[in-house]
């Protein structure tokens, strides 16, 4: 995998390609990677994602969803995206589900904990690297302990950065002596928290032990992943990040995995970041939550005070209009708010079918204005628009877990988004 840096603005980020060496596909960056569950882009088949996208996309996979599938993709004899129907898709491998909040606490000296649908199980770099020659991802990150959050002691923050450099310093070793891993690209993870100091000294650790490994790196341990990461405190994560990517080499692509709002990730696109990926779609799904934030920087009359339409609302029983009249995704095409209310109601199957396809689309569609903004030198003026909408305070763009679905109601609809089924 080569990343190629295209232009740079002072203002506006980076635009960047990231290409496969052995065909030649390219993907163009800032990023937006598609989240998986077992392998599946959640709720939605191949036929009806070629709907929404028409691109080869690139595909999230993360082991604690497909770690029961590692022995059969091994027999398969061929590649990741191959097993799961898409063989021309870029693969990146992930250790925990960005879909899904991680408990924290289980972590030990020379292990991290997996959350499988079997349970939780412990996993050590040997046998995570075992996983990685098996799969052989285009992409795959390296094993850390990333149990932190803003609420994180001194002593997790140090501990968190100890334990990755000797889980890291495995990897290193066998990424570099291993005929399959070396084939893939390793991103290499920065930890440490809100810490300033712990996210040095993993960096330090890094430049040091995998300066001839190194492909990209992957901040992790901001937050606990799904709804805790459209909650974090913006300012904070700004801080944080300006100093670390001052310390990296600018060459080498950069991911921050997780469920980002759209201001946060403009944000993190102006300073640099490369890669993202769409559990925050995911995460409004679940919780009942259309998209309806504009993205015409032009339009100066949006004023929309909430970024979402809440699908549970009693008010949209007789609302006979799309979700967005803008959008032309499949659902806004086709069906009306009272409809999406209806398939609430009614705990139906293609409730959270439809609202997958709106938001996802929305999200792609987000994400090429990015790429047209940042050529322009205009992701400025798309910040501002995206943060105010038109209002004159800022827009929270935060999820909280909608309570409104029964626990009576679980494995049906609606609802079986809930269990991550």
């Amino acid at each position: 995998m080569k990343f190629v840096i295209e232009s740079v603005s002072k203002s506006s980020g980076r635009l960047g390609q990231l290409v496969q060496m052995e065909t030649d596909r390219r993907f163009r960056t800032p990023l937006l990677v598609q989240s998986t569950k077992g392998g599946s882009i959640p709720y939605l088949s191949r036929e009806v994602f070629e709907y929404i996208n028409n691109t080869i996309p690139a595909l999230q996979f993360s082991l604690s969803t497909i770690d029961h599938m590692t022995d059969s993709i091994k027999l398969f004899n061929d590649s990741l995206s191959a097993y799961v129907g898409y063989p021309e898709c870029l693969s990146l491998l992930m250790v925990r589900d960005p879909c899904e909040v991680t408990p924290s606490g289980y972590n030990d000296k020379n292990t991290v904990p997996l959350f499988t649908r079997r349970g939780k199980e412990t996993l050590d770099a040997k046998r995570y690297m075992d996983v990685v020659e098996s799969l052989t991802p285009d992409i795959y990150q390296g094993l850390c302990d990333a149990d932190t959050n803003v609420g994180s002691s001194k002593k997790r923050l140090t501990k968190s950065v100890h334990r990755t450099t000797q889980l890291m310093d495995i990897c290193y070793d066998r990424h570099q002596n291993s005929n399959n891993s070396s084939k893939c690209t390793l991103f290499v993870p920065i930890v440490g928290g809100y810490s300033i100091f712990a996210r040095s000294d993993s960096i330090k650790h890094a430049k040091a032990k995998g300066a001839n490994a190194t492909g990209g790196y992957i901040f992790e341990g901001f937050h606990n992943y799904g709804l805790s990461a459209t909650q974090i405190d913006a300012s904070q994560l700004i801080t944080v990040m300006t100093h670390c990517l001052k310390e990296l080499p600018a060459d080498k692509p950069k991911m921050l995995p997780g469920a980002y709002t759209p201001p946060v990730i403009l944000e993190l696109i102006s300073l640099g970041v490369d890669i993202f990926d769409t559990s925050y779609a995911y995460c409004a799904t679940t919780n009942f939550k259309a998209f309806t934030f504009s993205l015409d920087i032009t339009d100066e009359n949006s004023a929309i005070m909430d970024p979402f339409l809440d699908i549970t609302n009693d008010g949209l029983k007789e609302d006979f209009t799309p979700i967005l009249a803008s959008c032309s995704c499949l659902t806004c095409k086709k069906h009306t708010r009272a409809y999406l209310y209806h398939l609430y109601k009614t705990n139906e199957l293609l409730g959270p079918i439809l609202a997958m396809i709106h938001n996802l689309h929305h999200l792609i569609q987000f994400f090429n204005i990015i790429h047209t903004c940042i050529a322009e030198d205009k992701l400025p003026e798309l910040i501002q628009h995206i943060k105010l909408q038109g209002c004159n305070n800022a827009i929270d763009y935060s999820i909280k877990p909608n309570a409104k679905t029964s626990k009576n109601d679980k494995g049906k609809g609606f609802a079986i988004i809930r269990d991550g089924l």
